[in-house]
């Protein structure tokens, strides 16, 4: 076996094993988090955006506030506008598990545009069926810079969700 190591390269610090070292800014985004205010981390890639949201989230969840993670990456950028919207409606589902069959109810509200359509899932099945608070992290969001529909995205849902909590 190789000798083991506490340095990782690429990805998330607790996904590598490696040590991670506290920073101001997991204090400030904890408390963002705690009182529901929209907050982003801008920083270079490999800078530690992702370990820093994941330790955030694991924190959360020990106060007893759900947190969701959707990586944007994992949407894909050869894909339709509907595609996509769904897509991160799944990636709620697939961490939430709401009791309501989230395919059936997208196309049951089909005539709707789906930014519309993803608003209207947000009041009537996520605030209806998780009973805790809950914070969606959003990753990778530069994977989508290629996307002509996500402006509308990060401005309709990202903000108005928040500040419906």
């Amino acid at each position: 076996m190789a000798n083991p190591t506490i340095y990782t390269v690429g990805g998330t610090v607790q996904a590598g094993g490696g040590i991670y070292i506290p920073r101001q800014a997991d204090e400030e985004l904890l408390r963002l988090c705690e009182s529901a205010t929209f907050a982003y981390v801008l920083t270079p890639r490999q800078m530690g955006k992702s370990s820093l949201m994941v330790r955030t989230a694991e924190t959360l969840r020990d106060e007893g506030i759900r947190s969701v993670i959707v990586d944007l990456q994992e949407l894909g950028v050869q894909v339709t506008v509907e595609q996509w919207y769904f897509g991160f409606l799944v990636k709620l589902d697939d961490q939430l598990m709401f009791d309501t069959d989230v395919v059936s109810w997208w196309q049951q509200h089909q005539h709707l545009g789906v930014s519309q359509r993803l608003t209207l899932f947000f009041e009537q099945v996520l605030l209806a069926e998780v009973k805790e608070r809950v914070v969606i992290f959003v990753d990778e969001i530069d994977s989508t810079l290629s996307l002509n529909f996500t402006d509308d995205f990060y401005r309709t849902h990202l903000i108005s969700f928040l500040a419906g909590s």
